[in-house]
């Protein structure tokens, strides 16, 4: 007999105030008790930085809270988000339905990452260290691209307040990974944009876990359920970093920009938002 797959929602929400991001978070997660789920994320996101994709016109500062439910089966999340009609249209937001890799595969990994963190571990700088930091805004703008913002790291480094930060990462595919840019590094054979970014997965790692950083949340097949269109994603990940500074340092390490070639390869586009947990009254 197979094992049920579980379910999850994604929920990005326009909640200005730290009283309506505990509202919905509150409803959501007591519909997911109710049908056997559980509340997996409530984190409050990080303006500006949110990147957008070509789609964009503009900066996109609606979204302030990322909620993750999660469910045992289909049929319970599909229960979850019907019984939302009394209340969701208090808020703006988008929400997505994803199949979750299973937490144990997580684990595995993240111990693994672990392990090679404590045999190369980088140094991060502090925030008083203004020119490394300086410098390391300067390469992140080279390897992630400028985009619409100017400044948006000296801001983003001011917002998380040296804590830690979730970087949620929405990802769509290219059928076949695009090495035009960076002929010198393309693959020996034709590769699709999901094997060049599994690719840059096993590469980066080594550089991931040197600054301490993980994976706390993958998720395939998403679907849009609510809220204005966003087009096709593949995937969504989130990793997370001990602070802004250690992601910029891992930016800046040479195996990791040798990776980035086959991320950016593979991708047809992609979002990337800076979130945090919310705090605890």
């Amino acid at each position: 007999m197979l094992r049920p797959k579980p379910y999850a929602l994604l929920d990005l929400v326009e909640a200005k105030t730290p009283a309506v991001q505990r509202d919905f978070v509150t409803k959501a997660t007591q519909l997911a008790n109710d049908v056997g789920g559980r509340l997996a994320l409530a984190n409050k996101v990080l303006p500006p930085m949110f990147i957008p994709d070509e789609r964009a016109l503009e900066a996109d500062r609606a979204t302030d809270l990322l909620v993750i439910t999660w469910y045992p089966t289909t049929e319970a999340g599909e229960a979850a988000f019907a019984a939302r009609k009394e209340w969701a249209d208090q808020f703006a937001h988008r929400t997505y339905a994803t199949q979750p890799i299973m937490p144990f595969v997580l684990k595995i990994n993240n111990a693994m990452l672990f392990t090679l963190g404590l045999f190369n571990r980088a140094a991060v700088p502090m925030n008083e260290d203004q020119q490394q930091i300086q410098s390391l805004i300067a390469t992140a703008d080279i390897v992630q691209g400028v985009g619409i913002y100017k400044g948006n790291w000296t801001e983003q480094l001011e917002l998380s307040n040296n804590q830690p930060i979730w970087m949620l990462n929405f990802l769509e595919y290219t059928e076949e990974a695009n090495f035009e840019v960076d002929a010198e590094h393309a693959s020996a054979e034709p590769i699709s944009g999901a094997e060049a970014y599994a690719e840059y997965g096993d590469r980066m790692a080594t550089s991931l876990a040197s600054v301490g950083g993980r994976i706390v949340w993958r998720s395939t097949a998403p679907e849009q359920l609510s809220g204005t269109d966003d087009g096709q994603w593949h995937e969504i990940a989130i990793a997370t970093y001990p602070s802004t500074q250690a992601l910029l340092t891992m930016y800046a390490k040479p195996a990791y920009r040798a990776a980035h070639v086959y991320r950016k390869a593979g991708l047809a586009r992609t979002r990337l938002v800076a979130t945090q947990p919310i705090a605890e009254e």
